[in-house]
């Protein structure tokens, strides 16, 4: 019996499972490269790229939830995590008392440097080795119109809009 599709032709319902099966398949390849070789988290990993994409390695909590994506919460916890483990510092906001800087700590950074080159060489291995330069623009184009319709329709994100710009 088919599958119903609610308006999806065949093509659209292929694209959707197709995408849908690399980003399950490839994301947890290269997260459990990346514990296996570092011991750190995927959560760690993203907020420590997050913090190693600015320019001081800091960012308000509020930021990094942004960012990701991610309920404060969620960051509180983690962050809470990392310092116990060193790999960030958690320093008291001068402007906003409820809210916290969170800085990368040398041992973060020396995570990172064993972590990054695993990351780039893995991107490299199984992503961008394998696509064309044309694929690889119509994946660019693609993600820009899939994230510019997310940010203007179904986002509060600041950061959201940033990256379609």
């Amino acid at each position: 019996m088919p599958v119903e599709t609610y308006g999806l032709t065949v093509k659209q319902f292929n694209a959707w499972r197709s995408f849908h099966k690399l980003r399950s398949q490839l994301i947890p390849h290269m997260t459990k490269k990346i514990y296996r070789n570092t011991g750190l988290t995927p959560a760690e990993f993203a907020i420590l790229v997050t913090l190693l994409e600015t320019r001081d390695g800091s960012l308000h909590a509020s930021e990094i939830s942004e960012r990701l994506d991610w309920e404060k919460s969620r960051i509180s916890h983690q962050g809470k995590r990392m310092e116990e483990r060193g790999l960030i510092s958690r320093f008291e906001c001068e402007t906003d008392a409820r809210s916290c800087v969170i800085k990368i700590t040398a041992s973060g950074r020396k995570y990172m440097k064993d972590a990054l080159p695993t990351q780039f060489l893995d991107v490299k291995h199984c992503f961008a080795d394998l696509l064309t330069t044309e694929q690889m623009d119509a994946l660019i184009e693609i993600s820009k119109v899939v994230s510019q319709h997310l940010a203007e329709h179904h986002s509060n994100n600041k950061f959201d809009e940033a990256i379609v710009r």
